[in-house]
């Protein structure tokens, strides 16, 4: 089931991600970054890297881009120089808004061949999935049964 999980995301990935440079000029990973970084204003570099599953190297990067292109900004800690905060800039805002555009569209092709009911189950079992997998119990498991 993993197998095909991820098979699908990357493929629909793969097939979103030139529509998705076309219209916003970022990446899906770069969006998503993006997304995070607005949904919660003072977000950390460590914490992204967290949060995304990146590592440190790639984070780096996405952040770099992001910056060049206007779309966060980032303040310096004034407790730690290491540290620093990102926050949108009004361009990223934008882009962000654009993107939901571009995503929401994406994801009514994606879903194509589902119906509502389809769709709405779905919804709820990956929900049910994403909690049971990032959950204690689900490590247990797998230390107990594996």
């Amino acid at each position: 089931m993993t197998y095909r999980l991820d098979i699908i995301a990357q493929e629909a990935i793969a097939a979103a991600d030139d529509i998705a440079v076309r219209e916003t000029g970022c990446r899906i990973r770069d969006i998503r970054v993006l997304r995070l970084i607005d949904d919660a204003p003072g977000t950390t570099f460590a914490e992204i890297s967290k949060i995304m599953g990146y590592d440190k190297s790639l984070t780096s990067r996405i952040i770099r881009n992001l910056i060049s292109k206007g779309l966060i900004q980032r303040e310096n800690s004034e407790e730690d120089a290491r540290v620093f905060f990102l926050s949108t800039t009004t361009r990223g805002k934008e882009v962000r808004l654009t993107a939901r555009r571009v995503s929401d569209n994406l994801d009514t092709v994606l879903t194509d061949p589902l119906s509502a009911e389809d769709l709405r189950q779905l919804d709820d079992i990956l929900a049910r999935l994403g909690r049971w997998v990032t959950s204690g119990d689900f490590q247990a498991a797998l230390t107990e049964r594996v």
